[in-house]
């Protein structure tokens, strides 16, 4: 009995941490772009930096630089734009292919922080309810970096009707035809409060 009731323990434990959604962390602290490196190493003005299973893609911007920090195992990326002189301007975390989430840092040129912004506000139903409605509704969520330019399910934060709401849109094969859904949450609730689907050519 006793071992019946550990096996149970360890299952439903096992369940709550395979649920658990991981966000990556950023900072609020100055960061330098290493400027001679970039253009040393990079390759038509992109560099690419593999370390344990993240993949960091850094490129030129109009002006300055910008680093995105992929993690495969996380619907997360985070992303870090530079000045011309190599100063962090600003960064944060986003969908990986979506809507920005949780507070964002800007800097001046000098480095000194000067705002920081919560873009989740108003939002009771969160970054992480959105993995978790995704997966118990079978919505392929992307994981990491992906070099393809085949779609990918997108996460976006809009309003409507001066409501904030999450736009989720995804694919669905039917009758082996694709088409494009367009699904609107409530950014309080997570109760759908709109769906359409559109016919998808991938052509």
């Amino acid at each position: 009995m006793n071992k019946i009731l550990i096996f149970l323990w360890l299952s439903i434990n096992i369940q709550c941490q395979t649920q658990k959604v991981i966000i990556p962390q950023t900072d609020k602290f100055f960061e330098k772009f290493n400027i001679e490196n970039f253009n040393k190493s990079a390759v038509r003005g992109m560099l690419e930096l593999q370390n344990n299973g993240e993949k960091s893609l850094q490129d030129f911007q109009s002006p300055g630089y910008r680093e995105r920090n992929y993690n495969s195992d996380s619907f997360f990326k985070t992303n870090k734009f530079f000045f011309n002189n190599g100063n962090i301007e600003k960064k944060g975390v986003l969908f990986n292919v979506g809507s920005q989430v949780g507070i964002w840092y800007y800097f001046d040129e000098s480095g000194k922080l000067i705002k920081e912004e919560n873009t989740d506000e108003g939002y009771i139903f969160t970054p992480e309810d959105i993995v978790k409605y995704c997966k118990k509704n079978n919505i392929e969520l992307s994981k990491g970096y992906h070099e393809s330019e085949g779609y990918q399910t997108s996460v976006y934060k809009s309003e409507l009707n001066g409501k904030k709401v999450w736009k989720i849109s995804y694919l669905i094969s039917f009758n082996k035809q694709e088409k494009e859904v367009e699904l609107i949450l409530d950014g309080q609730t997570g109760k759908v409060i709109k769906k359409e689907e559109f016919p998808y050519d991938s052509y």
